[in-house]
């Protein structure tokens, strides 16, 4: 991290224009001339609260703004790993491995829709199948066999039947929008209430309870039990589970709860376990192991195409500030939908977060106060005539983002859904307000409040233009689809704020080296409440698992747009679990993990 130019204090009014000089530069904070000083004063006055660099808050010797050009601020993120590695599509395998699939999915189809099967054999087949990554090959047959075995059981409990069926029937239901009760697992409490002891031996039973616990929504106490019990009694067991395959499905689970993790990653994760099954059908095998490497073949040729669009771009020389992260942003539109159909909306997402990579960085690195006040107003006229009074590397960043919009409508009103595009740039203009609010609490000119970090951190997550990208790219997506969407229904929001919570903790550390008072939405409760950090961050824990149950009961109670179009809702908020897991920031410091997660997906194919 470069040393901080300038500093705003959160405090009073009358400390904000105290000028005195550090490190050579003006800053606002009263009497310190030094790092140690410096470090002093936080340690007493803000019980170590972190504080960050902003050089929108650089003044000069008479207190007026610094116009900072883009050839000054240099970029101080880890270089991306894939700039010079080979996304190459090979055609012939393409061919060779599609003709293998087809034939194998009919003997797994007829598999599927076989009427002698017992429910628990159906489930358990539909159950290896999504976790495998082919079931998008069976949809409707699976929809109809989902719905057939609710059926059957609509007017009781659930299955009359042990820990393991129960839970697997309820996940299935409720992953594919229905609404069962959780009271089908009471009876599997003692009389004292609590789930029964005998069941810590049933680990297969244990981890089938274990994943359908984190489908519960508010309320639902004895899924919360559940966690908690399954989770103690699975990680006590761990060590003693002589059965490979049982073994690393458990430490898997623990590790990533199936509900929660990224779809295509578990697949790849749940194929190299599968093979140490004993009882494993060497069918679905082979099917899953063809299809991921077909898939990974087209999203070699997709990432092909970006890194070279990026490239002739020439951002990274532009503006040098700017995180050069492209195969993280494809992985992000990857995990909103990854079946072949969605080609065009996977990229079309990974643009957008190029979008914002360049719009936050922007802000956050070079940008004056002045100068982020006008950039809201122009982005909203949508127009290159307006950008006159921007400094140059403005300029660059707002006609990057006209330019992709552009190319977005040309491609959407051959279509005939010319109605796209608009909605699409309204949710851009809205971010721009929302990272213009940031701005305001980052250099002091307000002071945010954490309920005013709640109000504005659904739009800053960037949820909104996510998605209206990615729909530009469905071309199944109507209109209502971006009405929908524009009306902000709760499980965007939800998966926004979830967003929010789980960014906050990850990039907390880094926001924290050096330079201004933070008023991350962090500080800002830690203060409020006169709580420690580490209170803190295990309370915005809590408001992630809080916001899980809100996105749950959504996923299964809202029918008010068909399920394609949610579930790359449900998706984001897997990805950015799985982005920020552990308190890390996966996508500035990729090597935290989703580097190797990047790496097997998208290079390493899996041997036949």
């Amino acid at each position: 991290m470069a040393a901080p130019t300038g500093f705003a204090q959160c405090g009073t009014k009358d400390i904000f224009r105290l000028p005195v000089n550090v490190n050579g530069r003006r800053s606002f904070l009263y009497g310190i001339q030094t790092k140690s000083q410096y470090s002093k004063y936080q340690k007493h006055n803000h019980g170590g609260l972190c504080l960050r660099p902003m050089a929108a808050a650089t003044l000069d010797l008479d207190g007026q703004e610094d116009t900072v050009s883009s050839s000054s601020v240099k970029g101080h993120h880890r270089p991306s790993s894939w700039r010079t590695i080979s996304f190459s599509f090979d055609n012939q395998v393409q061919e060779r491995y599609a003709e293998a699939v087809e034939a194998l999915k009919e003997e797994v189809r007829a598999m599927v829709m076989a009427k002698d099967s017992k429910p628990r054999e159906k489930m358990n087949l539909i159950d290896t199948l999504e976790r495998l990554g082919v079931a998008y090959h069976f949809k409707h047959e699976i929809e109809e066999q989902i719905e057939q075995i609710f059926k059957s059981h609509a007017k009781d409990d659930g299955p009359d039947s042990d820990l393991f069926t129960t839970a697997l029937y309820f996940r299935l239901c409720r992953q594919h929008g229905y609404d069962v009760n959780s009271s089908m697992f009471g009876r599997f409490k003692g009389k004292d209430g609590k789930f029964e002891k005998g069941l810590i031996s049933d680990i297969n039973g244990l981890l089938s309870l274990y994943e359908a616990s984190y489908l519960r929504y508010h309320g639902e106490d004895i899924l919360e039990e559940a966690t908690v019990f399954t989770t103690h009694y699975l990680n006590e067991a761990k060590p003693q589970i002589l059965d490979p395959y049982l073994r690393e499905k458990v430490a898997r689970a623990l590790k990533q709860p199936l509900h929660r993790g990224v779809e295509k990653l578990e697949s790849r994760y749940y194929i190299s376990v599968y093979e140490k099954y004993e009882s494993r059908n060497e069918l679905l095998l082979k099917l899953a192991k063809l299809d991921f490497n077909i898939l990974q073949n087209l999203y070699k040729k997709e990432l092909s195409e970006l890194f070279k669009w990026w490239k002739e771009l020439d951002l990274t020389s532009k503006l040098p500030y700017v995180r050069d992260r492209v195969a993280e942003c494809f992985f992000w539109g990857m995990a909103m939908s990854y079946e072949p159909e969605y080609s065009l909306s996977r990229v079309a997402a990974a643009k957008a977060i190029v979008m914002i990579t360049v719009l936050n960085d922007t802000y956050e690195n070079v940008s004056t106060l002045k100068q982020l006040e006008i950039f809201p107003e122009i982005v909203q006229r949508w127009d290159t005539k307006d950008n006159d009074q921007l400094p140059a590397y403005m300029k660059i960043a707002y006609e990057f983002l006209m330019g992709v919009y552009e190319d977005h409508d040309s491609n959407v009103s051959k279509q005939g859904r010319s109605y796209a595009v608009p909605y699409a740039i309204e949710t851009m203009i809205q971010l721009a307000k929302a990272y213009h609010k940031k701005a305001k609490w980052y250099t002091g000119e307000e002071m945010p409040t954490f309920e005013d970090h709640v109000s504005n951190g659904a739009v800053l997550s960037t949820i909104y233009v996510l998605l209206s990208s990615f729909y530009i790219g469905t071309e199944s997506a109507s209109e209502e689809a971006f009405v929908w969407l524009i009306n902000r229904p709760t499980i965007v929001d939800a998966v926004g704020l979830l967003g929010r919570y789980v960014n906050d903790i990850g990039t907390y550390e880094r926001e924290c080296k050096g330079g201004q008072l933070s008023t991350t939405a962090i500080d800002c409760y830690t203060r409020e409440n006169g709580v420690s950090r580490e209170e803190t961050l295990n309370k915005f824990l809590e408001f992630a698992e809080d916001t899980w149950m809100t996105i749950n009961k959504e996923w299964v109670t809202a029918s008010c747009v068909p399920r394609d179009i949610m579930r790359p809702v449900l998706n984001l908020g897997r990805v950015g679990d799985t982005t920020y897991k552990g308190g890390t920031d996966g996508y500035t410091d990729p090597e935290s993990g989703l580097e190797q997660d990047i790496f097997a997906l998208f290079l390493k194919p899996i041997d036949i």
